[in-house]
């Protein structure tokens, strides 16, 4: 338990030297959930995009689809 104690005795939140280091840890972290973000949106979009292109490609066929096959005159 002591051990323990001992190891935390240089811990003080107004020494710059204690606080450097986790300052460091966290914008890294936060950089990195950002950039994790914009991956995503940047995911779905394209996958709407493409999901987009494709219904419209879709419906150009089948437009010349239906207008090379004669309708029956009834």
């Amino acid at each position: 338990m002591l051990h323990l104690l001992l190891a935390f005795e240089n811990l003080n939140p107004m020494n710059w030297e204690v606080i450097k280091p986790a300052l460091n840890f966290l914008w890294q972290g936060l950089l990195a959930i950002f950039v994790v973000i914009g991956l995503i949106i940047l995911a779905v979009k394209l996958t709407a995009f493409c999901i987009n292109k494709a219904t419209e490609a879709k419906k150009r066929r089948e437009e010349a689809q239906n207008a090379e096959t004669p309708e029956s005159d009834s």
